[in-house]
């Protein structure tokens, strides 16, 4: 007779080797995991169905570049895009260049924010790229929207019209006046140059600031006018005043960290003459730093350079401080910058890097400071030299490929919205990830952030 052979473990035995597996599995961190085909397609469909008409959009802001606040033309051209979309539009906020577009499916779900930059620089027009940042917006809703409406998903897309940025704090505004209080998660995108060919894709800093904390402010100098060649000496130069503190703080930066920045203007020419002692300067700073607290250390640092040239020179001073200029260093949420990576190298072959700190600041920052927000940044071609806040990457951001690499992206970010609102246990980590972090309990690089969640 033959005997049989089992394949069977004992029970105690297999029940060992099956907490030895999992024991292994604990150790290695997991693999994102990504969204059907049905909702890739139905993302990727949707986009690209709209493209031309997010070229046309991309234009249309970019050859009509407006300073922050009067971004009458770009506002008219989004929330008309927008309303052909199907998105319900409205502005709960006191700025009149600010939307909110809004399209839910079904009953109940989460809700998934997209966010819109739209404003450009003075003189160098759209050199910061928020032409691109505005059509990923639009495009990434929607495309999420077809994902909800092709797999009966329920939840809410909304696309927050931000404006702004450069100067003036539009989302330090709109979070403080509830704008983005029924978020549960939001994304945006944001160019950069990429020198050439493009050697990189782009980043998303994981574990650590993906910017800096920025702070600004403003001091006038009030003097006495005299006759410079008849009676200098009846004159208070304020415009020494203000040469001295900007002396002042340029020796100030030889004890500063490397990380940390102060940079500023010094105004007031249009009442200046030449024969007359000027009564009048003004200087508009701002102050970077690694986190929030050691911004505003600096900027009060830097305004005590001020504050001795006025008592030096026997000015008056009146200083601004104003709160929407506290850009918080942005904190990208792990789980969906993790899972925008890995799907974007999936996908696209992208190689997205997940650690380095970007020295500029932006607004968004204090976003990633009140809900679980990620920012991704993307590579567009750009001459040598030509990065962002230059004429060159004005033009560069108006380019066709910069346009197709945008959409690229949208695609990106509408899937991990996708993700967001069809995965409840994705919603949770992501959801766990930002309060963790918020109380200090994740990575040892974070911060205990309750003191700057009460400066913001």
């Amino acid at each position: 007779m033959t005997p049989t052979v089992s394949n069977q473990l004992p029970t105690d035995l297999q029940a060992l080797v099956n907490q030895t597996i999992k024991s292994l599995k604990d150790l290695v961190p997991p693999t994102p995991s990504f969204v059907s085909d049905e909702i890739q397609d139905a993302v990727f469909e949707a986009v690209d169905a709209i493209d031309k008409d997010m070229r046309a959009l991309n234009l249309a802001i970019h050859d009509n570049p407006e300073l922050g606040f009067k971004e009458v033309k770009a506002h008219a051209n989004l929330v008309a895009a927008l309303t052909k979309l199907g998105f319900t539009l409205s502005n709960p906020s006191s700025l009149p260049t600010a939307f909110v577009a809004t399209y839910t499916h079904g009953k109940g779900g989460r809700v998934f924010g997209f966010n819109s930059e739209f404003d450009a620089l003075k003189d160098v027009g759209h050199a910061c790229g928020h032409n691109l940042i505005a059509v990923v917006g639009v495009a990434a809703a929607a495309g999420l929207k077809a994902a909800l409406k092709a797999r009966n998903i329920p939840g809410t897309v909304k696309l927050i019209g931000t404006p702004a940025e450069e100067g003036g704090g539009g989302k330090v505004i709109l979070l403080r006046e509830g704008v983005y209080d029924d978020l549960d998660a939001c994304a945006m995108a944001h160019p950069g140059g990429g020198y050439g060919p493009s050697p990189w894709a782009g980043s998303v800093t994981v574990g650590g600031p993906a910017t800096l904390a920025r702070a600004g402010f403003e001091i006038e100098f009030h003097g006495r006018g005299a006759h410079a060649g008849a009676a200098p000496w009846m004159g208070i130069n304020a415009l020494d005043a203000a040469i001295q503190g900007y002396t002042a703080v340029s020796m100030l930066r030889q004890q500063l960290e490397p990380t940390m920045r102060v940079h500023g203007i010094i105004l007031g020419s249009e009442r200046w003459a030449q024969n007359i002692i000027p009564n009048y300067a003004k200087v508009s700073y701002s102050t970077r730093a690694l986190n929030v607290k050691d911004c505003l250390t600096l900027r009060k640092k830097t305004i005590a350079c001020f504050q001795s040239a006025a008592e030096a020179t026997g000015c008056t001073i009146e200083i601004s401080t104003p709160e929407d200029e506290i850009y918080a260093d942005v904190w990208n949420n792990e789980p969906m910058a993790l899972s925008y990576a890995a799907f974007m190298e999936k996908t696209f072959g992208d190689k997205i890097q997940r650690e380095g700190l970007g020295t500029a600041s932006t607004d968004y920052g204090n976003v990633t400071y009140r809900l679980p927000a990620f920012t991704p940044n993307f590579a567009i071609p750009s001459p040598l030299g030509s990065g962002n806040h230059t004429a060159g990457f004005t033009e560069s951001a108006g380019k066709p490929e910069a346009h197709r690499l945008a959409m690229k992206v949208a695609k990106g970010l509408a899937v991990i919205g996708a993700k967001f609102l069809s995965d409840d246990e994705f919603a949770k980590e992501t959801k766990k990830a930002f309060e963790q972090w918020k109380k200090g309990l994740g990575e040892p690089q974070a911060p205990a952030v309750s003191d700057e969640f009460e400066m913001l």
